[in-house]
């Protein structure tokens, strides 16, 4: 299921090449990790990723609803530790590790339900339900 924006289409399959944000690529694994699934476009929803002690980050707020075609952006608040926004398939979209000041953009063009996960805190997970 395809829920970017599409931006390169290549052997009918969209791919969208673009990373926004102020810190796209800054990982904890030496910048082996690329963004992808990035977008543009005025944010319908923003999505704040905050510390939170029994869990080290969170994203506030954790489910949100959109509709189709919508932009939701991701701003990383939480300058105790970097945090990912990777859509559970790991293919869809992926900030990568990112810290405070960072944000990322992603467009939503296919109704259903996504959902999302930080890679290295277990308990940071998200969702975003397209109508």
């Amino acid at each position: 299921m395809s829920v970017w924006k599409m931006a390169i289409v290549a052997g009918g399959s969209a791919v969208l090449l673009a990373a926004c944000g102020g810190n796209a690529g800054n990982t904890s694994d030496g910048g082996s990790c690329t963004p992808k699934g990035a977008g543009s476009g005025t944010p319908a929803q923003t999505v704040k990723i905050v510390s939170d002690p029994t869990n080290v980050g969170k994203y506030d707020p954790s489910t949100i609803t959109v509709k189709t075609g919508d932009s939701v952006e991701w701003d990383w608040v939480d300058n105790s530790a970097q945090h990912s926004v990777t859509s559970d398939d790991n293919t869809t979209f992926d900030s990568c590790l990112q810290g405070a000041g960072s944000k990322f953009v992603v467009t939503f063009t296919t109704a259903g339900d996504v959902k999302y996960h930080c890679t290295i805190h277990s308990g940071m997970i998200g969702a975003v339900k397209v109508r």
